[in-house]
């Protein structure tokens, strides 16, 4: 446990001084600064329609993080050839893919949380309310966030990072899909589709916007069981992906 945390420490300080990561944090809170300077025009809701915006905009954002800091973390690894020196110490291939997301995954957490936060911040200067569940949604676009950042992780181990990028994007639509949705992308193989279906994570678990803006309460078993749904997604993903690294010939 303490070779992991030590990797993905080191991997939090490579990550932190990326200027893709610097880059996409800089466009999303320009982003939402851009959401929250919007005039009113004396239109009711505009602080639901900020809030909606905003924590779309924070998802996206995440998304792009996830691409821009898993993708090319074993490609780089592996041109440099560090990772046959990093394997060749007390480090496991299964230590190399849990430290490597890990690391990622606290950078990924703390933009969540300060995008969260300054959205709540823009709300309060303009004079909107700034609801409680604002907190529990931002825990849930961070669990999706770490399921995105497993699936690029899983991607970059068997694809370039020009890939790994429209894999992802087309595996966040196809999420974001209904069943009835899905199933309309093949006519006439609709159980197979409703199959497969069942087998990818439902998106729309970890959307809470609507709620949240409209300050409909959402219980509390909700948001626990939307992340530990969120988790076992990621667990499972990491799963792959370790297994694929595992396979993997690094000459």
């Amino acid at each position: 446990m303490s070779t992991i945390r030590a990797f993905a420490l080191m991997t939090l300080k490579g990550l932190t001084r990326r200027r893709t990561f610097w880059g996409i944090a800089l466009v999303t809170l320009i982003a939402l600064a851009g959401i929250g300077s919007i005039p009113s025009y004396d239109v009711t809701g505009e602080g639901r329609f900020m809030i909606d915006m905003g924590l779309f905009g924070i998802e996206i954002g995440s998304l792009l993080l996830a691409i821009g800091l898993a993708s090319n973390m074993f490609p780089r690894d592996r041109e440099s050839r560090s990772v046959m020196p990093l394997l060749a110490v007390p480090l496991s291939r299964t230590q190399y893919v849990l430290g490597r997301f890990a690391g990622a995954a606290l950078v990924q957490t703390a933009a969540i949380m300060v995008w969260c936060a300054c959205l709540g911040l823009i709300l309060a200067v303009n004079g909107y309310y700034v609801p409680e569940a604002m907190l529990p949604a931002s825990i849930l676009l961070v669990a999706e966030g770490w399921f995105l950042l497993a699936v690029v992780l899983f991607f970059s181990f068997w694809t370039s990072p020009p890939l790994n990028a429209p894999l992802t994007l087309l595996l966040f639509i196809v999420c974001q899909m209904t069943p009835a949705q899905f199933s309309g992308l093949l006519p006439g193989a609709e159980r197979v589709m409703d199959a497969l279906r069942m087998l990818l994570p439902r998106m729309d678990v970890f959307h809470i916007k609507d709620p949240v803006a409209h300050r409909i309460p959402v219980p509390t078993a909700y948001f626990l069981l939307a992340s530990v749904y969120g988790l076992a997604y990621t667990s499972f993903m990491l799963s792959l992906a370790i297994a694929v690294f595992r396979r993997r010939d690094l000459k």
